[in-house]
């Protein structure tokens, strides 16, 4: 059965060695001279055309037997070892030729070499490849890629010589079975674990591989902080007849992004109910899916804007490059980009994972240098269209086998992904630490519900996290139907935190999580939105002044362009800006200074375009306060800039 996680492409051992065996073929001139050894050579080439291996592998030892430098046979003999997949023997058999003639055929020092890498035997591969590109009549292509390969070989010698730290833990029994488990997908609070399993469609049968079809399972953490029984999502995502895998569940782990494979893969969502059950999934429109491709492996972004995903369609570099999409509403996606050729290659790029820092991305290649095989990268974002150099996880996480579809939770600390280390269980889902090399941005989050604060009924209102130092947004995301949300929150970095919606005030709330670099303790806050209403008022976080000042910190222009936002939305609405001091210091001059920064506010929204006659300002000092001004805390509260609505 097709494994959708995996392009199982097959390099057979073709020595090419240019033989004909139609009744038209002119005789050739063979190396040896022995009439009985190319009779037996020449019926083991009837064979192999009729793909009786067996019966062509015992013609050639035979014909051996006659020549033992017979070269044509020794190459032949080769072939038909690595067709069979006796690989150790196609290595001697090929060796064996070398040793006979070391210019015959030269292409067999690159054949060999490859079998020798797949094998991790680096130092023989190594050798072999050097050899290889001493000749001078290679083709471009084949050189270039022996070139890649030689420079794997090295690159793995020093790897293998400085591993990095790998203790893997398996996730359990809870977690994974006697079947294959394999491409884990995490919620934010690593709550909610999503998996793949390779199930058999008919358990009544033997048959490993035909009788074998990818299914999604899923699991959540009891109070004890351990994985319950995996349990299939079954219907209407698991059907009986196609393959259903590679997934990707948003931070609060209440949409799923996945791929269903019927010949070629196409890429679904599906979001869960009210009452907690999935949702028919829906077919990702165009440009994502097209009908000539197939598409893959989806990451969504922590904010749920951005789709990376894996396809073979037109533009690309390689057979499969790692391309992304942004949203603009529930059913329209814009065109998919191509992440470059600083991550793709002319080979394969397969498994992305965007970290929920919205920034780094690991991805498995075995176009960049690794140990032979599909590696596991990671590259962090520069710009919206530029990443850094891909840097390789390193051995032992990357060995001379394919790896792909690891992942990492939020606080950047732990890696996910599934191996075959036990042999006997098959792949199944591990966890390790990172090495602090190849972490991503530590990320906490923060989570809660979003009501009306008049009624207490909850609401759909658009989140936005927006960095003050680069007045850039991090993330953006909308609540659920129920007012919950779930908003990661990457660490080191100062952020303005906003949550609108139509007809209300925005609440403002500020997260200063610079100088930290981990994640330990999320944030937990419920938002009360008021409507739009003469009295109501509402407290502007993201205000800064210089100290002892009126003089607005550039940092503070994230906040006044969201309250420019407010007043061009709503173009009858009037507002008072209220300043507001702690008490410290005197009395006049904390009125002073109050009266200054709300001056300072009022008069940008109007070199901005607000008509003067719908703002006014006034300073109030520390007599309104609305924390305790014995303590930092408190204090803190009391410095505010607070809007209030005069009309609508």
């Amino acid at each position: 059965m097709k494994n959708i996680l995996l392009l199982n492409s097959v390099l057979l051992f073709v020595f090419t060695v240019v033989i004909s065996v139609s009744p038209s073929a002119q005789p050739r001139n063979f190396t040896t001279d022995n009439r009985k050894a190319i009779a037996k050579f020449e019926k083991s080439l009837k064979a192999y055309d009729k793909f009786s291996y067996g019966d062509a592998e015992k013609l050639l030892v035979e014909a051996l037997k006659f020549d033992k430098n017979f070269i044509e046979a020794q190459l032949m003999l080769a072939q038909v070892y690595q067709v069979t997949r006796q690989t150790e023997e196609a290595i001697v058999a090929a060796e064996r030729a070398i040793e006979i003639n070391p210019t015959f055929f030269p292409h067999v020092y690159y054949n060999v070499a490859n079998m020798l890498i797949g094998r991790g035997e680096y130092e023989r591969a190594q050798k072999h490849y050097e050899s290889f590109l001493t000749f001078d009549n290679v083709r471009e292509e084949t050189r270039k890629h022996a070139e890649l390969k030689l420079a794997k070989c090295k690159f793995a010698l020093k790897a293998i010589a400085n591993p990095v730290p790998l203790a893997p833990e398996s996730l359990g029994t809870n977690v994974n079975s006697n079947m294959d488990d394999y491409w884990p997908s995490l919620s934010a609070d690593e709550n909610t674990l999503v998996i793949t399993v390779n199930i058999p469609k008919d358990p009544s049968l033997d048959d490993v591989f035909r009788n074998r079809q990818e299914d999604l399972f899923i699991t959540t953490r009891n109070e004890q902080g351990e994985w319950e029984p995996v349990r299939n999502i079954g219907p209407p995502i698991n059907t009986p007849q196609f393959n259903e895998g590679a997934q990707s569940i948003t931070s609060d782990g209440n949409t799923m992004y996945y791929t269903v494979c019927d010949g070629r893969c196409n890429l679904y969502v599906s979001s869960r109910q009210d009452n907690g059950l999935w949702g028919r999934p829906k077919k990702l429109p165009e440009p994502v899916n097209l009908n000539y491709s197939s598409e893959k492996q989806p990451s969504i972004s922590p904010d749920g804007s951005t789709l990376y995903f894996v396809s073979d369609r037109k533009g690309g570099f390689g057979s499969f490059d790692i391309w992304r999409s942004h949203r603009v509403n529930e059913n329209q996606w814009t065109e998919p980009e191509n992440l470059g050729d600083s991550v793709n290659t002319e080979y394969l790029e397969q498994s992305p994972f965007i970290h929920f820092d919205n920034q780094t991305l690991y991805f498995s290649s075995n176009g960049h240098v690794g140990m032979g095989g599909l590696d596991i990268f990671m590259t962090r974002m520069i710009n919206d269209t530029t990443w850094a150099k891909p840097e390789n996880l390193g051995y032992p996480i990357n060995t001379h086998m394919n790896e792909d579809g690891l992942i990492v939770n939020a606080k950047g600390t732990k890696a996910y992904y599934s191996s075959e280390i036990n042999p006997e269980s098959g792949r199944d889902i591990y966890q390790f630490d990172l090495p602090a090399n190849v972490r991503p941005i530590p990320s906490s989050y923060v989570s809660g519900t979003i009501t009306d604060a008049k009624t207490g009924w909850p609401l759909q209102a658009l989140l936005s996290l927006v960095d003050v130092d680069k007045n850039q947004t991090v993330m953006e995301s909308q609540s659920a139907t129920d007012g919950s949300f779930l908003v990661c929150i990457p660490t080191n970095r100062q952020y303005a935190f906003f949550v609108t919606a139509p007809g209300y005030l925005f609440h403002s709330h500020s997260f200063n999580l610079k100088g930290i670099h981990s994640a330990a303790n999320p944030f937990k806050k419920d938002v009360e939105l008021t409507p739009i209403r003469a009295g109501e008022k509402m407290v502007m976080r993201n205000i800064f002044f210089e100290t002892d000042s009126y003089d607005l910190k550039p940092q503070s222009i994230v906040e006044l362009q969201k309250l420019l936002e407010l007043l061009r939305l709503n173009p009858t609405l009037k507002i008072e800006v209220g300043g507001h001091t702690d008490s410290v210091g005197t009395a006049s001059y904390n009125l002073v200074l109050s009266e200054n920064r709300a001056k300072a506010v009022a008069q940008y929204l109007i070199e901005n375009g607000v008509d003067q006659s719908r703002i006014s300002s006034k300073g109030y000092g520390l007599t309104k306060p609305i924390g305790d001004n014995q303590t930092d805390v408190g204090r803190a509260l009391n410095r505010r800039t607070e809007i209030r609505v005069l009309d609508i």
